[in-house]
């Protein structure tokens, strides 16, 4: 059986998840432990993150994006690339800015207020697990706390211009949907795929795999219900009611 190595909350890991039910192609979605995937992913793909797609014909592919341009070749049917040299370059640079200015930034904005609550940061982590791995969680939980905001967080000033950043992409990707139903052309592709996911953290549309539940931090709460009007927020519900096909449970 093909695996998947995520982090089960990941908005990158629900790109790659995602990309694998629209293709329809079957496989296991694995949660790693935090912290000890720091010694284990390198031994089997050349960095530390994740998804990790494991292939059963025994290829590995690393990263959401690489992953869908795995699947592409391999999985030509439900294309998520388009077959134009303008269409994929349009699709690839819209995927790329993204993942950089909605993604990262989203990631550096949430955790700054959820790292305060260790059941939910638990809860994020170790969904899905078998029970006999979750103890490892606990024991590490604060030190990974510490290495969380260190690597995705930093100070209260990178909150800040994440805030700023993050909120000139909305403004931009809202220009880029007026009057269009896709990013790209007329059909769904991996742009609206890729934006989607990076924003599924904002939207929490009920179609996403992950138990999202209430989140406990207000700061957190009034940062996506901020935007729960705008134009890309309606988008991405959109996108989720049209396109997030049934999710693999295997």
């Amino acid at each position: 059986m093909t695996k998947l190595l995520v982090f089960p909350h990941s908005h990158f890991c629900e790109k790659a998840r995602w990309a694998l039910d629209y293709k329809g192609t079957p496989y296991k979605a694995q949660a790693v432990i935090p912290g000890l995937h720091l010694k284990t992913i390198p031994k089997i793909a050349p960095g530390s993150s994740v998804p990790v797609l494991i292939h059963d014909n025994g290829d590995i592919v690393q990263g959401s994006s690489e992953i869908i341009d795995y699947l592409d070749i391999h999985y030509p049917d439900n294309p998520l690339t388009p077959s134009s040299e303008a269409g994929r370059d349009a699709c690839q640079q819209i995927e790329r800015t993204m993942d950089e200015a909605l993604g990262v930034n989203i990631r550096c904005i949430l955790y700054s207020a959820l790292l305060n609550y260790p059941d939910f940061i638990r809860q994020c982590f170790t969904h899905a697990m078998p029970f006999y791995k979750k103890p490892f969680f606990r024991p590490i939980a604060p030190v990974l706390r510490k290495k969380i905001y260190q690597v995705y967080v930093g100070s209260p000033e990178k909150v800040a211009r994440a805030k700023m950043i993050f909120d000139a992409a909305m403004h931009d990707m809202a220009k880029r949907i007026e009057g269009k139903p896709y990013l790209v052309g007329d059909s769904f592709s991996r742009a609206d795929l890729s934006a989607a996911a990076m924003l599924s953290l904002l939207t929490l549309p009920p179609e996403h795999p992950f138990p999202w539940g209430q989140i406990p931090d207000p700061d957190a709460t009034a940062f996506c219900e901020h935007y729960r009007d705008h134009p890309v927020s309606q988008w991405v519900n959109r996108i989720y009611r049209e396109h997030r096909w049934p999710i693999n449970v295997k």
